[in-house]
């Protein structure tokens, strides 16, 4: 950033503060709340995974776009939308980040979906608007093509349908909400010593804790939302207990798993790769070629 940006910059964000009645000089402490911090990230990911898409799908044969809407109950905003521009095909991209903390070595196993001394990352991918009033159950319901009783088993749960790919940056998995010396929480960057093992395995040399923060968020990984959906084609298995068709309910879990194996069982020179649907962002353009047959 330039001299003239940086006062641009500056200048932009004094003109926020006003138009809301916000003091600058609250302004850090309001976007480091531990309320607030978690959104900042969501966000950030869309425009950062809006411009990784940009770069590695070739403008001559797609479109990349980031929607400017404003969702209400019922109405799911798109937060990318990728045409292919052969076929006028657009593939809908939902972006969610790692669930805080959510790193894990399996302690032991789960029929048909990981073994033990698997290592986990798990997604956290469900709806902040859900509903209860009859009215809106009956809508929602209508529009999911499902009864009632298993919209309301399933409220804050994304369909089938809801989007075609979800995007995943797995850094989160790697944050606590910590306090400091003075009683202040603190969400920070702080992986276990077996996620620090994990991440390690991507790069092995590196050794300063920033670069490795700033490594594993932009490890991104897609999945078709046809392969994380309950159904019997691809064998998740919902956990919902009022759910009524558990193999075959066509609800996204609220926390799917990208599964690494056990990576202990991998040579020192091969990095971690997921073993079930997940795809590195790395084989985007194979990935997204592969979604134009399946939509």
């Amino acid at each position: 950033m330039n001299l003239n940006q940086e006062e641009q910059w500056i200048k932009e964000i004094r003109q926020y503060c006003r138009s809301l009645n916000i003091s600058t000089s609250d302004l850090y402490k309001i976007v480091t709340d531990l309320k607030v911090a978690p959104m900042i990230r969501g966000k950030a990911f869309e425009f950062s995974m809006y411009s990784k898409l940009k770069q590695i799908l070739p403008s001559e044969d797609w479109t990349v776009v980031k929607p400017i809407i404003n969702a209400q109950t019922g109405n799911h905003d798109i937060d990318i939308m990728v045409m292919h521009n052969k076929t006028k095909k657009i593939i809908s991209v939902e972006c969610k980040l790692a669930g805080k903390g959510m790193f894990s070595v399996a302690k032991t196993s789960k029929t048909g979906f990981y073994k033990k001394g698997d290592y986990l990352i798990k997604v956290k991918c469900m709806r902040s608007r859900t509903t209860k009033t009859p009215e809106k159950v009956n809508a929602m319901a209508q529009k999911f093509g499902v009864s009632p009783q298993m919209f309301l088993a399933h409220s804050d749960q994304y369909r089938v349908g809801s989007f075609d790919v979800v995007a995943t940056s797995v850094g989160n998995a790697f944050y606590q909400t910590l306090e400091d010396n003075d009683g202040n929480l603190m969400y920070t960057f702080e992986p276990s010593e077996k996620g620090l093992e994990f991440i390690k395995k991507f790069q092995p040399s590196a050794t300063n804790e920033e670069f490795l923060q700033e490594f594993v968020y932009n490890k991104v990984y897609l999945a078709c939302s046809l392969d994380i959906t309950v159904s019997h084609n691809s064998g998740v298995i919902c956990s919902k207990q009022a759910c009524s068709d558990k193999h075959n309910c066509g609800f996204i879990p609220n926390y799917p798993i990208i599964n690494f194996g056990n990576i202990e069982e991998l040579p020192n020179n091969i990095a971690p790769s997921p073993i079930n649907s997940w795809v590195d962002i790395n084989n985007g353009l194979d990935f997204f070629e592969s979604i134009l047959d399946r939509i």
